[in-house]
């Protein structure tokens, strides 16, 4: 295994270059080329359309609406995070709104690996890539590519075989910025984005969402953001005390692929590597839990004009007191 130490942590250090990217921070100008999945493990799940009594933009919002969270229950076991809390594994148990169904079969040329015993070149050819991320950041002890992803800022679900932000990154000293998003596309990074800007408390707030393709990654972002009223370019990150519940599943062409939270976060994000999405074809069901109900409904309020607008994509929501469901 020491012999293939250096060259695996090399594809280490590039992965975890490209994944260098956030909504919030640093932009990594690194041109990532697109792959074909590499597993030896298939999920075949039923298409499925996600339906639910929503409110658009032409019906009134009340606090009386019925939200239904997504549904925690029936799983068949928890993935394992750092430093997160996730309630949820890559299979999306059955609830009264979306159905699932999943068939997993394993090929019997897997190759087994044996820790105590050095890969060959043809064995770490043939690992399913979910196996290579094990291998490299699912490890209890320190090693070279732990340390590179827990440096730019993030970690690895082992489950769900997705990389996430920390709580506390480099990134989050950085604020946000429209430039970020400007420089995006250098960075091989097509995604669309929907900001939500309101007043609260004196501030100014946004809640910006993302969902696209990161490199060699595909994914989704939800960045929580304020600023004293005087400025009108930089946003700060928010602070601990500001933090809301977030909780998102991600869909890439009406099949479940992994879930966020819910946790408290200022942003939560999931990322999943050599899978290739389409920005109009991935879809985001979102629950928001915000501080108190005067919050939500200041967020309600300028949701409801970006739901309007959301056309070719179209965007809709409900919402009960201080929680906010959004499906986009």
């Amino acid at each position: 295994m020491k012999k293939y130490a250096r060259p695996i942590s090399a594809i280490a250090l590039i992965l975890v270059i490209l994944m260098s990217f956030s909504g919030c921070g640093i932009v990594d100008f690194t041109r990532s080329i697109f792959h074909k999945e590499n597993t030896d493990v298939s999920a075949n799940i039923g298409n499925s359309q996600v339906q639910g009594d929503v409110t658009g933009d032409n019906q009134n919002v009340t606090d009386s609406a019925n939200v239904v969270p997504p549904s925690t229950q029936a799983q068949t076991h928890t993935p394992v995070t750092n430093n997160a809390t996730s309630n949820n594994n890559a299979t999306k148990p059955n609830n009264n709104t979306t159905q699932f169904s999943q068939t997993t079969t394993t090929t019997q040329n897997t190759p087994v690996v044996n820790p105590d015993e050095p890969i060959s070149e043809e064995e770490l050819k043939d690992l399913p890539v979910k196996e290579v991320q094990d291998m490299l950041f699912a490890t209890e002890d320190p090693n070279t590519a732990g340390k590179i992803l827990e440096i730019a800022g993030f970690e690895y679900d082992e489950e769900q075989g997705i990389y996430y932000s920390q709580m506390n990154p480099l990134q989050r000293k950085f604020g946000f910025n429209l430039v970020y998003d400007m420089a995006a596309p250098v960075a091989g990074m097509i995604y669309d984005t929907k900001r939500i800007e309101f007043e609260y408390d004196g501030r100014e707030w946004m809640i910006q969402i993302w969902k696209g393709q990161y490199g060699i990654t595909s994914g989704a972002e939800i960045g929580l953001y304020n600023r004293d009223p005087e400025r009108n370019f930089q946003y700060d990150c928010a602070d601990d005390e500001d933090l809301i519940e977030m909780q998102f599943d991600f869909y890439n062409m009406n099949e479940f692929v992994f879930s966020r939270g819910p946790e408290k976060h200022w942003w939560l994000t999931g990322f999943k590597v050599l899978h290739a999405g389409v920005p109009t074809l991935i879809d985001l069901d979102m629950t928001l839990k915000f501080t108190d109900k005067q919050m939500a409904q200041a967020f309600v309020k300028s949701l409801k004009k970006t739901a309007g607008s959301s056309l070719v994509d179209p965007m809709t929501y409900k919402v009960e007191g201080s929680t906010v469901r959004i499906k986009w």
